[in-house]
């Protein structure tokens, strides 16, 4: 079982918070994750059962474990209702959901957008000009810097591209059954939006070469790594 955040933020951006329960409780990987035998249960009882009082009853003695999940299970006893539920865990971790999945349509459209055009700038892409707070729809490639280029996190204050990259993030949406262009009377369903660089340059970069001491003895001149 393997539930990653951005699973939780497309649940809730869909308002199906009953499926965003079920995802917070089935946990990380395995893989990545070492759960304590107690948690494993506690996971298994509330897939199981669906009752939250017998899986709050099967919680791990410590507090410092499961808080989001403990939380959840409270709610439901408290409210009856998935939504209330979701809306006990601190707003912060709601909102990082909600980031995780515009983070994920964000890197998919990146990464489509410099396999089909490269890293040059292109007629309908959105860009940054210097001291203005709005963005701009490229008319004329050769006066835009890559640099300047942004793509959107999607939301419904935002603007799309107005070329074949901008219909993606339609294409995204529709098929995960998110809806984001109006803004949603429920807050944990709606995502208000923003704009990230598609190629951010670094600067002023500092580095060093640390070997172990297995590795002392290399020749670091050699090392890829360092010749790149």
């Amino acid at each position: 079982v393997c539930t990653s955040s951005f699973d939780v933020g497309r649940a809730l951006l869909k308002q199906n918070f009953a499926l965003a329960v079920d995802l917070i409780m089935e946990g990380r990987s395995s893989n990545v994750y070492n759960p304590t035998q107690e948690e494993v249960h506690t996971r298994q009882t509330w897939k199981k059962t669906k009752d939250a009082r017998a899986t709050l009853k099967e919680f791990p003695k410590s507090r410092n474990v499961m808080v989001r999940e403990r939380d959840l299970m409270r709610g439901l006893l408290r409210y009856g209702d998935p939504l209330e539920a979701v809306k006990t865990v601190p707003h912060n971790t709601r909102t990082f959901w909600v980031h995780a999945y515009q983070s994920l349509v964000f890197n998919k459209v990146a990464t489509e957008r410099v396999r089909r055009y490269g890293r040059q700038p292109i007629e309908g892409d959105l860009y940054f000009q210097d001291n203005e707070s709005g963005v701009r729809v490229v008319t004329d490639p050769k006066t835009v810097n890559i640099c300047q280029v942004v793509l959107p996190l999607p939301g419904y204050t935002v603007q799309y591209p107005t070329n074949a990259i901008g219909d993606m993030y339609g294409e995204i949406l529709a098929a995960d059954g998110v809806q984001l262009s109006v803004k949603n009377d429920t807050e944990e369903s709606s995502a208000k939006g923003s704009y990230r660089k598609l190629i951010q340059y670094a600067n002023n970069l500092q580095w060093d070469a640390v070997a172990n001491d297995e590795d002392a003895k290399s020749n670091t001149s050699s090392d890829p790594v360092v010749d790149a």
